[in-house]
């Protein structure tokens, strides 16, 4: 089943964490109006940094999420929309993404 937003769907037959209230609430409520770079850890099927994207056209989001199918669903979600030039998911522990982003030369993450 695949919830319909303004400019993007989400899929979310593979992820743990579900679109709900909470979520979509969050994506409504959070102030992004002058936010240039966003961090979503967790993000599941993507919900969070494609609600930010929409609201926020000049924003970049970084979203990260340990959970091989949940990471493959979210960059699914991302490429299926029009913002997949502004999101970036990485399928990685977020211990892992701050190492990475401190050296991103090493190939190990």
């Amino acid at each position: 089943m695949a919830f319909r937003f303004k400019q993007f769907s989400v899929k979310q037959e593979r992820s743990a964490m579900k679109v709900g209230t909470d979520g979509v609430l969050l994506g409504a409520w959070c102030n992004v109006d002058d936010a240039r770079r966003v961090l979503d850890i967790g993000t599941g099927t993507g919900l969070l940094s494609l609600m930010v994207s929409q609201r926020n056209p000049d924003v970049t989001v970084d979203a990260v999420e340990i959970d091989p199918e949940a990471a493959d669903e979210a960059r699914e979600n991302v490429c299926a929309s029009k913002f997949r030039d502004a999101i970036k998911v990485f399928n990685m522990s977020i211990q892992d993404f701050t190492r990475y982003k401190t050296n991103p030369q090493q190939t190990k993450y």
